[in-house]
């Protein structure tokens, strides 16, 4: 079910209609998570979380469950590695819901038994409530609505072991503190493990941490910067670690913020208040491309601090390592954006004083493609620009100032006919190509005079 299906009054009105059988008391079906959480917080007349997802759990293992659901003609298809999980699929009023088997337990204990050996393997105690369907209890034993109150995320349990069964989950409990606004519990902090741990975690789940990261917190530095501080940035992902580690951001008089961590935790909050009407795919390319912009400071030499010459082009090796070693959190064209946005984002904020065959090179070399998002590239210079202390207002201005500029040598240089030209030069592809790149630099030279207005 969809988010906009899943209020929890509405989900349980839907199950009832659509699926009654699945409150039969032998079953303990369960809403688990942010949607049983949710039902607590409403009982209690409180705000709750808005969950995204219908969860289910209950006691039928794979097979078991399999046949219910081919018997309910409700079957769906999932992948092997759900059903090695324990969840299968199934369609409720036309609607896709995944349901999973209990974890912890034994077949033969009570369905009370099964219910409480599930949410004591959970993760965070707002997640490790359950609201039985068959007799519309609700089972909290570790206090998550109380800590929903509280504003705190607290792991169930003993922290070291829930890191241990599943490492990822380290990173979440910091992802879904600032993503929530949370305070994080004491023993999160003061949790002791060898960082080597993460690196058992595939690749991709990382990445997706990463992506969360940045997708659902209102301030993804300040996130980066706690992971950083508890040693765990340095394990996933250390080409970031540098943009933490105190260094200045540049000379004070153009960074009044002195710190890089302070200019990056900036730019980024900036980008996310931006592209909030945006769609998923732009919004993850442009935090993608404000997170790195700046890989190059945290590579150079400490007798040339506080300044970082040629730290744009020096980042571009650094981004493709991130992005080589973390598949998935970031597609081909956000991968180009943030190398652009990494190499250019100094020397767009001179264009008006570049010469027209150095305007050239860039519309050849970076901006000729008719899909080429110039947008998304402004958005995220301008970013950099926000991202000083009592600058964030010069963000909306340098956004249209650099689309303007993009928008109009994409017009100059894609006003001459190059189709003409090669016919001139058929046999000659360097003399077109040296032909080509003169007529559009005389081009941009003319278009700028009457630019400019003379």
């Amino acid at each position: 079910m969809s988010s906009a299906d899943a209020a929890p009054e509405d989900v349980l009105a839907r199950l009832r209609s659509e699926a009654e059988w699945l409150f039969a008391p032998d079953l303990g079906t369960c809403l688990v998570g942010s949607q049983a959480l949710a039902l607590a917080c409403r009982s209690a007349g409180e705000t709750g979380p808005r969950p995204v997802e219908v969860a289910l759990a209950w006691r039928l293992d794979v097979a078991a469950g399999t046949t219910l659901l081919q018997d309910r003609a409700v079957f769906v298809a999932t992948t092997e590695g759900n059903r090695t999980r324990g969840t299968l699929a199934m369609k409720v009023g036309g609607r896709r819901v995944e349901i999973t088997t209990l974890r912890g337990g034994e077949p033969g204990q009570s369905t009370n038994e099964r219910i409480a050996a599930d949410l004591a393997e959970r993760d965070m105690t707002i997640g490790a409530l359950a609201f039985e369907l068959a007799n519309a209890r609700l089972h909290d034993p570790h206090g998550g609505h109380e800590h929903w109150r509280q504003r705190r995320i607290v792991p169930v349990g003993d922290v070291a072991q829930r890191v241990r069964e599943h490492p990822v989950r380290w990173l979440r409990y910091y992802r879904k503190a600032h993503e929530l606004g949370f305070a994080i519990d004491g023993t999160i902090r003061s949790l002791h493990l060898p960082t080597d741990v993460l690196l058992e975690l595939p690749p991709e789940a990382i990445a997706l941490e990463l992506r969360a990261v940045l997708a659902n917190c209102a301030s993804p530095g300040r996130c980066l910067l706690e992971l950083h501080e508890c040693g765990v940035l340095a394990a996933i992902a250390p080409e970031l670690v540098h943009q933490f580690d105190g260094r200045p951001a540049g000379p004070q008089r153009w960074h009044p913020e002195v710190s890089q961590a302070l200019h990056l935790v900036l730019a980024l909050e900036w980008a996310v208040t931006r592209i909030a009407p945006l769609d998923e795919r732009d919004r993850m390319a442009v935090l993608v491309a404000v997170l790195c912009h700046d890989l190059g400071k945290g590579y150079t030499r400490e007798d040339r601090l506080p300044s970082h010459h040629g730290h744009e082009r020096d980042g571009l090796p650094h981004i493709d390592r991130l992005l080589d070693r973390l598949p998935g959190i970031a597609d081909p064209r956000a991968r180009t954006l943030a190398r652009d946005v990494c190499a250019l984002h100094g020397e767009v904020r001179h264009f008006d004083e570049l010469r027209p065959g150095t305007l050239v090179d860039l519309y050849d070399t970076h901006f000729r493609a008719k899909d080429y998002p110039v947008d998304l590239f402004a958005i995220s210079v301008a970013a950099d620009s926000a991202g000083r202390l009592g600058h964030g207002d010069v963000g909306a201005t340098v956004e249209h100032r650099t689309a303007d500029d993009l928008n109009w040598l994409r017009a100059v240089c894609g006003s001459i006919d190059a189709g003409a030209l090669r016919q001139r030069f058929a046999d000659d592809l360097d003399a077109f190509r040296s032909a080509l790149h003169q007529e559009r630099a005389r081009a941009v030279a003319e278009a700028r005079r009457h630019r400019r207005g003379h």
